[in-house]
């Protein structure tokens, strides 16, 4: 079991030292019915902020999944709301909305359909819509550890305008938005582990490209989380996400790195 351990570890830590940004969504944070007993499961991170300055500042952010089971088939909702407003001046608005269909089965393949719709003002990207289909290897599965490998086509589709490009680069004088579709090939590896019955680690990796460029400029993220459980419903997560894209759509940074340490509520 270390080996599997260290090597997502590993690959994690690699991500992090190179570069990138493209929107990928790190799905297998979602609950995905680990606990096959269960018919409802999922979590909820709130946080909201208000203070009285010049002008009202109100900030919230709410992160949810919910997955329930029905026999042998398994559908997981899970949204994300970013919002921040100065008096009557929105700030910042960010978000993305997620649904997958599984069928669970005894073998270790397993099918799996999505969409999503997502968006970031931060990054310039007004919206995106994406939907495909995986197969999911089920590699190593133990009543605290599971090991999991995925694969599948999907197409996007992509609006971005020129507000989250850093000053100083090369812009056009005519700001446009730019809309960009593909189909490509997207893969992940997923690691679960409970070591201890108060603490739960989560490690995944994520690679996604054009069939022509699988491996010349693919999109590249990874997101390590560890949970301490306070209480079977109360816990304190500390999750780092990133995300690498060598060939951004707009010339923003091509890595993106998000880093939280947060209360979660699970059910």
């Amino acid at each position: 079991m270390k080996s599997p351990l260290l090597y997502l570890l590993v690959l994690g830590l690699v991500f992090l030292g190179q570069t990138a940004n493209a929107q990928i969504l790190h799905t297998e944070n979602f609950t995905v019915i680990l606990d096959t007993t269960k018919t409802v499961q999922g979590s909820i991170v709130p946080d909201m902020k208000f203070k009285n300055l010049k002008e009202d500042l109100f900030e919230f952010e709410n992160t949810a999944d919910l997955s329930l089971r029905f026999k042998k088939s398994a559908l997981t909702f899970a949204n994300k709301i970013e919002l921040s407003k100065f008096g009557k001046e929105t700030l910042l608005s960010g978000g993305y909305v997620y649904a997958e269909y599984r069928k669970i089965t005894d073998t270790k393949l397993v099918l799996e359909l999505y969409n999503q719709i997502h968006w970031k003002e931060a990054r310039g990207m007004e919206w995106k819509y994406a939907g495909g289909v995986n197969m999911r290897f089920r590699m190593a599965v133990k009543e605290n550890f599971g090991l999991y490998l995925g694969v599948g086509p999907f197409f996007e589709n992509e609006k971005w305008n020129y507000g989250g490009v850093p000053e100083g680069r090369e812009i056009p004088d005519i700001l446009t938005t730019v809309q960009n579709q593909n189909v490509k090939l997207g893969s992940y590896a997923s690691l679960k582990y409970a070591p201890f019955e108060k603490i739960f680690l989560d490690f995944s990796v994520y690679h996604q490209a054009r069939f022509d460029e699988l491996f010349s400029t693919p999109r590249l993220a990874s997101s390590s989380r560890i949970t301490y459980k306070f209480t079977r419903v109360l816990g304190l997560s500390f999750l780092f996400q990133n995300i690498y894209d060598p060939n951004p759509v707009v010339p923003i940074d091509k890595l993106f790195n998000s880093l939280s340490l947060s209360l979660t509520i699970s059910f």
